[in-house]
């Protein structure tokens, strides 16, 4: 069985990078997300605010690391910085191919500043994995989503 890694990071939207349509932007990112993650087995959970990035991806080293990579050398981040990296017993995301949120899933902007707030507190601080799957696990949980919308 290989051994599996994983990279949590965060980094802030370059202003203007995403153009005018963020949305439609966020939707090519996890169109290429999907592509990209399935055909490496990687898993994951991707997270955007709206001005900010924040990322868990797992798998096998190599695969890992390189895709970090790529990610560290996209225009579209700036202040990028690793939250937490390093070798894990098994996959906190298995089965959930890393992909961009529905962006045109409007979060409350006071759920997004303390979101925000939050994620900068944690890049701060030297944190367990654990820690940040949770953060990722309650942002991200589909039928909590309610909790955070603003109504049309």
């Amino acid at each position: 069985m290989p051994q599996l890694y994983h990279i949590s990071y965060m980094s802030d939207a370059k202003p203007h990078a995403l153009g005018p349509d963020t949305c439609g932007s966020i939707r090519a990112i996890g169109q290429q997300c999907l592509r990209n993650n399935a055909r490496l087995g990687l898993t994951g959970c991707l997270f955007f605010t709206g001005n900010k990035f924040f990322q868990t991806l797992e798998g096998e080293p190599e695969d890992v690391e390189d895709t970090f990579g790529r990610i560290s050398r996209d225009t579209r981040h700036q202040n990028l910085r690793v939250l937490s990296e390093g070798y894990i017993l098994g996959r906190a995301f298995a089965g959930t191919t890393v992909t961009a949120p529905d962006c045109c899933l409007q979060l409350a902007s006071e759920v997004l500043q303390e979101l925000s707030h939050a994620v900068d507190t944690l890049a701060l601080l030297q944190l367990h994995t654990r820690e940040l799957e949770t953060l990722l696990a309650v942002v991200t949980q589909s039928s909590r989503r309610h909790d955070f919308l603003l109504s049309s």
